[in-house]
């Protein structure tokens, strides 16, 4: 959980910047800040993931409704399909079957999906909803805008992929540049004791390291918002 990774952290900072496990919670702050951030992460991975569900899902829908079946039956074709790439468990199969259930109870397929869309909180399956309102009661070509909507999803969600592909690396790179200061002062404790003693038993080392600490919060931060790229 979160919080335990941030609790875990500032023990790590109190153990090697004060030599006290517990030192590092005067840095308490951090917590909230820590935990805000994996919150969004853990949100945006969750959201990736369905992203590129419901892309699928869509695209075996669109399949189905060219071959000349009907919205609602697509999506009820599309289930099993989605049950062989996702699983039962899965949040889109979950979110497909529960689609199709209304459809059962006689349930307007716009309904339905704006359902869907709200639960999944996404942009993309948001504006897609909209667009199926829209073309349903405007009597448009269903087919047609599902397809084109469809075909914008997928190419906003491969772009996307690329681009976490290509900044993977950097990612990698940023996470390892921020465990070196600590690496670095884990081998002076262990190599050069006496020297590095002397930075806990003085309110000059200890207001230097604490000035350590902050800079160091701060070049991670940086480092996490320079890699955060959206699309």
């Amino acid at each position: 959980m979160p919080v335990f990774e941030a609790i875990g952290i500032l023990m790590v900072i109190g153990f090697l910047f004060y030599n006290n496990v517990f030192a590092g919670f005067v840095f308490f702050p951090y917590i909230l800040i820590h935990v805000k951030i994996r919150k969004k992460q853990i949100g945006e991975k969750r959201k990736s993931e369905i992203s590129k569900s419901f892309k699928d899902a869509m695209q075996s829908v669109v399949a189905l409704l060219s071959a000349g079946y009907s919205i609602e039956n697509a999506f009820r074709e599309a289930l099993g399909e989605i049950h062989l790439m996702y699983g039962e468990k899965s949040y889109i199969y979950q979110g497909f079957a529960t689609i199709v259930r209304k459809l059962d109870f006689n349930t307007n397929i716009e309904d339905a999906f704006a359902d869907f869309a709200k639960d999944c909180d996404i942009e993309d399956i948001t504006a897609f909803s909209e667009i199926l309102i829209y073309t349903k009661k405007s009597g448009g070509n269903l087919i047609e805008t599902i397809g084109s909507c469809t075909s914008t999803i997928c190419e906003k969600i491969d772009v996307k992929r690329e681009i976490d592909t290509m900044i993977s690396a950097k990612r990698l790179e940023s996470n390892i540049m921020n465990l070196v200061p600590l690496g670095i002062i884990l081998y002076m404790r262990f190599t050069q004791g006496d020297l590095i003693s002397k930075m806990y038993s003085n309110a000059l080392g200890i207001a230097v390291m604490t000035a350590c600490v902050v800079v160091y919060f701060t070049a991670t931060f940086i480092a996490h918002k320079i890699t955060d790229i959206k699309v």
